[in-house]
């Protein structure tokens, strides 16, 4: 860019470059998340997800908290690969409403018993365009 280019132009071009920035829905980001999941790639999940996250277990009346912050997400996701390696999981359908995003994903997984699999709820919070807290309701 030259010093004769017009103001406008500018703010233009920086309006344009910022909208395409927040473009992503929030179920575009959970699928993001879903991958990275996939992939093993903690790094990139923790991009996704808001430095106070809180991932939450929903078990009838009572509500645990699992994790709470991205260090502790971190924490427990690289455990959990460590001694689940061939855990994935797919989703099965979405609703979006506003800023929340439900899912119900299947994960599969090996066991000694041979490939095992269940379904599960989840219901994301997206806030900032981050991942902010998860209520993950367990398959009866």
């Amino acid at each position: 860019m030259n010093t004769r280019t017009p103001f406008f132009v500018v703010i233009v071009m920086i309006l344009v470059a910022a909208s395409s920035a927040r473009a992503e829905s929030p179920s575009d980001l959970v699928e993001r998340y879903m991958a990275a999941y996939n992939d093993h790639d903690v790094a990139a999940m923790l991009e996704l997800a808001h430095p106070d996250i809180q991932w939450l277990s929903i078990d009838g009346d009572e509500v645990q908290v699992v994790t709470e912050g991205r260090d502790a997400l971190g924490e427990a996701m690289r455990g959990y690969f460590e001694s689940a390696p061939s855990s994935r999981s797919v989703i099965e359908a979405t609703m979006t409403s506003g800023s929340r995003v439900s899912v119900r994903e299947r994960a599969e997984w090996e066991s000694a018993s041979g490939t095992r699999s269940q379904a599960a709820l989840a219901v994301y919070e997206i806030v900032d365009g981050l991942i902010r807290r998860v209520w993950y309701f367990p398959s009866d």
